[in-house]
């Protein structure tokens, strides 16, 4: 797989590693489960990371403040027929699915000028 198509979500807010899970099963029905952390989504493996880095002061007065949200959602690519259009879509269909349980989303990536 290519590693210009992983990307990362940062997610601030008071939302649990549960309770974003649970929003991309909302938003993907045919997501699987993998672990109490992890699914399969679309062809990527999705993991939610407590951010070691988590700081709220600075999550919203530094210019990079995302570096400091919260949450940081690693998707990897895990199939061969991913490409990239398919990966902007779902970033950003991610990025929605985590606002509308109340978190502020980011996505870091290659692609990141298409979104």
């Amino acid at each position: 797989m290519s590693e210009t198509l992983q990307f990362i979500v940062m997610v601030d807010g008071d939302v649990s590693e549960e309770a974003l899970l649970r929003s991309v099963f909302d938003a993907f029905p045919d997501a699987v489960r993998l672990k109490v952390h992890s699914c399969d989504v679309q062809g990527n493996q999705l993991e939610i990371w407590h951010n070691e880095d988590a700081d709220p002061a600075l999550a919203f007065t530094d210019d990079d403040g995302y570096l400091y949200y919260r949450r940081r959602v690693e998707v990897t690519p895990m199939i061969g027929s991913v490409d990239e259009d398919h990966q902007v879509a779902l970033a950003r269909a991610l990025a929605v699915a985590f606002e509308s349980i109340g978190g502020r989303a980011v996505v870091l990536a290659n692609f990141e000028d298409r979104l």
